[in-house]
């Protein structure tokens, strides 16, 4: 009776080393890149970085049980969310203009309020406009000078807003609220751009007339609280960061 043959041993690997030192690759890979994005100072650009980390590392490396990252995120961690930049950003502005509205006097003069994504500066129309112009009052450039000042602390994009109330605008200049809205926003745009340094690029304006109402028309109390130019500084939002993560931009 005839013996099958032993089969030939199989050859030793000697490429396994690679793996290992794929590896080793990646995890030194990702190594520089939190360190480069440790590097810069600016929170909204870590943000973006956090969110890009935390879904290629979804198997928990940086991930809390929470789903939020322990090494980016506030309590301990090396960068505020956006929501308390913005409460951040909301205490400084308060604290700078509502100490140069007492100086001046020009208490309820001024309003700051804040939403979901931006921080509003609210200034009265007399504040800055004489009743149906679109020209700066004698003044109104300190006040813009103060305002830029805050600014020009931030990086934030900046939508300048004029409103009007619901009383159609009498003079041969404009023909209707929505004209001497858009051109007071456009007055204001103007002066914090080429008076007061805000650069050019995180300006845009729009003008709503009387279709944004804070307060009841059918007052003259509340028709002088509609009479405003609105400074809003923008955050980005959820959806702003998965843009940014994707590469896409909003249509």
């Amino acid at each position: 009776m005839s013996r099958k043959a032993p089969e030939a041993k199989a050859p030793e690997n000697h490429e396994r080393w690679i793996v290992s030192y794929a590896d080793m690759v990646t995890l030194l890979w990702a190594l520089f890149v939190v360190l480069y994005a440790l590097s810069d100072s600016n929170p909204r650009k870590l943000l973006i970085v956090q969110q890009s980390i935390d879904r290629a590392f979804n198997v928990g490396v940086l991930n809390g049980s929470s789903g939020a990252s322990p090494i980016f995120d506030a309590g301990g961690g090396l960068t505020p969310s956006i929501g308390q930049i913005k409460a951040n950003d909301l205490q400084t502005i308060q604290k700078k203009l509502n100490e140069f509205s007492k100086s001046r006097g020009l208490e309820n003069k001024i309003q700051i309020r804040q939403d979901a994504d931006s921080i509003t500066i609210s200034l009265a129309d007399n504040l800055l406009f004489t009743s149906g112009e679109a020209d700066l009052r004698a003044g109104a450039q300190d006040v813009l000078e103060q305002v830029a000042e805050v600014l020009n602390q931030l990086p934030n994009q900046l939508r300048i807003e004029g409103h009007t109330d619901n009383v159609p605008v009498n003079n041969n200049e404009f023909a209707t609220n929505w004209e001497l809205s858009a051109a007071r926003a456009s007055t204001v745009v103007r002066f914090l751009s080429e008076g007061a340094g805000v650069p050019a690029a995180r300006l845009y304006l729009a003008g709503y007339a009387d279709t944004r109402p804070v307060a009841d028309n059918a007052t003259p109390e509340g028709r002088a609280l509609n009479r405003r130019a609105d400074i809003v500084i923008m955050y980005p939002t959820a959806e702003d960061l998965q843009r940014s993560l994707s590469g896409s931009k909003g249509k």
